[in-house]
């Protein structure tokens, strides 16, 4: 046999290195950075990998190496937790163990996927183990560049692909480098893979090459190099690859072992004909290998194949020799050299052959020692329901689905449930009856986010209880009370309020006064989640009485936090805090420390938002943070806690301090829930003072792991503030875009007139710089959903207690005076009632807002100018206190087009150059105002646009032009402008980036 190069060379793809190589380049200076390898089996993307593997290890890099396996069965987080455990078995082992030495034990649980304690339970669970990761690669990341490849994307596991999106969503400066590769042939359009790649195309951070087959030259560069001297091979193996690398390779190899006249034609005969020239033990060991789903060290094959000894030896090395086989250095075992290979031999398997390989794994894998191989139990599962057992398939999946919840992966314990659910219906005594395997299967899909899988198992469940004699009761009642929930997640408050009617309708008529109390608190605060503040009122004080009654401490405080939130918002507020301050006291006799946390964050959340009481809302939050460190809750509750000081610090204006609390509960590495919250008040911060990058890191963090939740407690925050931060990049139109998801989100049934009051504010400010810039929108409703919400707005508020209407009708009165600037007829009294409200609310950004709106609309009349000045100086002060920097350069550039003087310094980094320095000679008599008309003029605006920035009359600019063109000696506009660049090129420069 010829001799052969073990790895093929890297041919035609110097535009993909340079990539790859920029990439790693790049975060070694401390960007993070994301690339997917797209392409079709064998086109060369392991090889790309292996490139830049090499590359990053000699530049000392740590590399995490992992694959995803063609079995939907997977354990949880499979090819990241595997590379996990050959990076900690290898030569710096025992370095990187004690480097995460504040993870041991939650590590040995996740790379080995065996039982253990979980530290938290529930619906933040999986969150915990994405923060798990993800701290851990940042750890990793400290010490040296990470590189975290996961090879066959389109098999990872969906928690796997939850983590690559919560990294992606949370690193942004780490020295991290995530590669991930998927076949594109495979699987369909709507694979979670698929859809997770297109989504994050438009990251700034992430790049998609697409690896398409090679071409000619690079064809017959790989000939040269497989086959010196053999240019006759090249015609054929193009022919034969049409630019598939792995096919051209196999076709130089077959060349070179026999006739090439004689070559197979296809993929599957090319491979064949060379397993098929292996001896019958080293062709039975392949075929071994290539079933095996999973990491294959040598004792498994060994067990697998009875032993073997020597022979066994003997036919492994021939078919390492043969380059069918590689030695899988990670498990110390061994791999098939390429996907493709492995489908064709096992495509070539016998059905009987198929059966006795899968029973003689599932065997093997029952031996002790095999217990510590990862995800035993889920490829048990797999083995044996392929081996035909139902029984034992139906065994080791119930524990797979215990193991994969054990460590988070909810996702997959679905599956797991699903899978020993449908198998139940083949047994007579399953290991776990069918209706507890859907209830299961339903509480992990909605663990894993997803509420729509949920609601349907729970439907099927309760479509089992209905057909026997029992179909109501008490098993009905908490079934549909947990339909209701898993509604909510989704978003779908109308359906959830009939799942709970249904739930309190199935309930004994007598007795079951607990269930009845947990069933009705539930329904309260899933209502108060959703925003049906109304109906969680009504619920509350049912659940109260019983609570009560039953003497149910936690029930008691749970209902009278819902209740007394409800009933501050709606209609009393002293008797909403007086419900509130009660719920504390009965959970601190109780001693619970859930409940403690939930009446702080209720009150703060209450007095500092909506019932707009700052100072006390700020002093409470802060005191409940202090409390929950001591309860122990303070990465959890106490970071939601300094979430709501902080927002009430930013309407207070006092941003320094704002600013300082973010970073003092992102220092407590939040997680879940919490996290959102603080990303939210931090991309707050952000955009005001103008840190528009990080801003939107933060919101798209949010978006991306609150997907699944569309209702309106993080969804409404989310879309305003991305809306305002478009606004200040100039993109309006985009801005509307946003306000009108919010607006769907809203119309599926919200009270909270509070949230959706700023949101329908940045409608009619997008409306109104769409219309002053002249941009045309497509008629998709927006304008007329605008102004129902707007009348809806009043209406609601109308109803609503003192600070809560004063608030909403403040922004209704924005919503106004914006329609007044769109239709050019911006009225300043309007906005000067506008200010002095906000100053009266002690919210000093809005406030400067309106000053600034006064001032132009002011300015627009040509009158007044003296209180158009001193509005402007106002704005001008509020902004330079907050430190409100985009605000602020809006203020300066009015003040110098309206040419009125003003106590700011020019936020640009430094002045410009002096006119005598920065003007070539043709431009030296011209006056300032002069110059200004000949920049406005450059823009291609017209005399009336250009009177309308500068703030004079059509004639007078008129005047100017004629003057100008007499002193530049020029008689067009396009003569003019050509001078203006010629003598100052940053004039062409700030036109193009205009």
């Amino acid at each position: 046999m010829t001799e052969r190069p073990a790895t093929p060379p890297l041919v035609g793809r110097d535009d993909h290195v340079a990539t790859l190589t920029s990439a790693f380049d790049g975060v070694q200076q401390g960007r993070m950075a994301t690339v997917f390898l797209v392409g079709d089996a064998g086109v060369g993307k392991t090889r790309l990998v292996q490139h830049l593997v090499s590359r990053a290890e000699e530049a000392d890099a740590t590399v995490l190496l992992g694959g995803a396996t063609d079995i939907a069965e997977s354990p949880p987080f499979w090819p990241v937790a595997s590379a996990l455990r050959n990076l900690l078995r290898s030569q710096r082992g025992e370095e990187l163990q004690q480097l995460l030495s504040p993870w041991a034990d939650q590590l040995e649980e996740l790379v080995a996927l065996r039982p253990a304690v979980p530290a938290l339970v529930g619906a933040q669970a999986r969150v915990q183990t994405l923060e798990l990761l993800h701290r851990v690669v940042l750890r990793l990341a400290a010490r040296s560049v990470v590189v975290l490849v996961v090879e066959d994307l389109q098999w990872a596991d969906r928690s796997t692909l939850d983590l690559l999106a919560y990294l992606v969503a949370n690193l942004v400066d780490e020295r991290v480098l995530v590669v991930a590769t998927h076949r594109t042939e495979l699987p369909a359009d709507a694979s979670p893979a698929r859809t997770m790649i297109n989504e994050f195309r438009r990251h700034r951070q992430v790049q998609c090459l697409e690896i398409a087959p090679l071409h000619r030259n690079a064809v017959a560069e790989m000939v040269h190099a497989l086959a010196p001297g053999r240019t006759d091979l090249v015609d054929l193996v193009w022919k034969r690859s049409a630019g598939n690398a792995f096919i051209a390779e196999e076709t130089v190899r077959a060349a070179l072992d026999g006739d090439p006249t004689g070559l197979p034609t296809t993929l599957r005969e090319l491979v064949l004909s060379r397993v098929n020239r292996l001896s019958e033990p080293a062709l039975r060991a392949v075929r071994a290998i290539a079933l095996c789903d999973g990491p294959l060290p040598h004792r498994l094959l060994e067990t697998v194949l009875d032993g073997g000894g020597p022979d066994l030896f003997g036919a492994l090395r021939e078919a390492v020799n043969a380059g069918v086989v590689v030695v899988d250095e990670g498990v110390d075992g061994y791999r098939l050299r390429h996907g493709l290979m492995t489908d064709v031999v096992i495509r070539e398997l016998l059905p009987g052959e198929r059966m006795h390989l899968h029973r003689r794994y599932a065997v093997a894998l029952e031996e002790p020692w095999a217990r510590e191989l990862p995800g035993v139990d889920a490829r048990l599962a797999h083995h044996w329901q392929s081996a035909g057992d139902v029984e034992r398939a139906a065994a080791a999946a119930v524990a797979a689905a215990e193991s994969a919840g054990r460590v988070r992966g909810y996702a997959e314990a679905h599956r797991h449930w699903l899978r020993v659910a449908r198998l139940a219906g083949q047994l007579a005594a399953p290991p776990v009856a069918r209706s507890e395997c859907l209830e299961r299967a339903a509480e992990a899909a909605h663990l894993a986010g997803d509420a729509d899988q949920a609601v349907a198992l729970l439907a099927e469940r309760l479509s089992l209880l209905e057909a026997t004699d029992e179909p109501g009761g008490l098993d009905a009642a908490l079934l549909h009370a947990r339909t209701g929930q898993y509604l909510v997640a989704a978003g779908r408050g109308a359906e959830a309020a009939l799942a709970f009617g249904r739930a309190t309708a199935a309930l004994p008529a007598s007795g079951a006064e607990e269930e009845r109390a947990q069933v009705l608190g539930w329904q309260a605060s899933a209502l108060w989640t959703a925003g049906d503040y109304a109906a969680a009122h009504v619920s509350a004080e049912r659940a109260l009485e019983l609570a009560r009654r039953m003497g149910l401490a936690a029930e008691e405080a749970k209902a009278l936090a819902t209740l007394g939130f409800s009933l501050a918002y709606r209609e009393d507020p002293e008797a909403g805090e007086a419900a509130l301050r009660e719920s504390l006291a009965v959970a601190e006799r109780a001693g619970e420390p859930q409940e403690i946390a939930r009446a702080y964050r209720s009150l703060a959340d209450l007095l500092s938002g909506p019932l707009n009481e700052l100072d006390r809302g700020v002093e409470i939050a802060r005191a409940g943070a202090d409390r929950a460190q001591a309860l122990g809750l303070h990465r959890s509750a106490g970071v939601g806690l300094i979430s709501i000081a902080a927002n009430g610090l930013f309407r207070l204006g006092l941003w320094d301090e704002a600013d300082a609390a973010i970073a003092e509960a992102w220092e407590l590495a939040p997680s879940g829930a919490e996290a959102l919250e603080l990303r939210l008040s931090r991309a707050r911060m952000d955009i005001g003072r103008g840190r528009f990058s990080s801003a939107e890191d933060d919101l798209e963090a949010v978006d991306v792991l609150s997907a699944s939740t569309i209702g309106p407690r993080y969804r409404i925050p989310l879309l305003t503030l991305r809306a305002g931060l478009t606004m200040w990049q100039d993109r309006p139109d985009v801005a509307l875009d946003h306000v009108a998801a919010g607006l769907d989100v809203v119309e599926q049934g919200s009270d909270d007139v509070w949230l959706v009051a700023p949101l329908v504010w940045h409608g009619a400010r997008a409306r109104a710089e769409l219309a002053i810039l002249g941009l045309r929108r497509p008629d998709d409703g927006i304008d007329g959903r605008l102004r129902r919400h707007a009348v809806e707005l009043t209406r609601k508020a109308a109803s609503s207690v003192p600070a809560i209407r004063d608030t909403v009708l403040g922004f209704v009165r924005m919503c106004a005076a914006e329609d007044g600037r769109a239709l050019g007829r911006s009225d300043p009294e309007l906005w000067e009632s506008v200010a002095e409200f906000w100053h009266s609310q002690q919210q000093p950004y809005p406030s400067a807002y309106a000053h600034l709106r006064r001032a132009e609309a002011l300015l627009a009349q040509r009158a007044q100018s003296a209180a158009a000045a001193q509005a402007l100086r106002h704005a001008g002060h509020l902004a330079r206190e907050l430190g409100a920097t985009p605000f602020l350069e809006e203020v300066v550039d009015l003040a110098e087009r309206a040419r009125v003087r003003i106590d700011v310094p020019d936020p640009a980094p430094a002045p410009d150059p002096p006119a005598e320095e920065a003007q070539g000679d043709e431009l030296a008599a011209l006056t300032a105002r002069e110059l200004e008309v000949l920049t406005e003029l450059s823009g291609g605006r017209t005399n009336r646009e250009i009177a309308q920035r500068l703030f004079i009359s059509e004639k007078t600019v008129g005047v100017h032009i004629s003057r100008i063109y007499a002193k530049i000696g020029v008689h067009t506009r396009v003569q003019a402008t050509a001078v203006l660049f010629r003598s100052i090129p940053e004039a062409r420069r700030k036109r193009s980036s205009g």
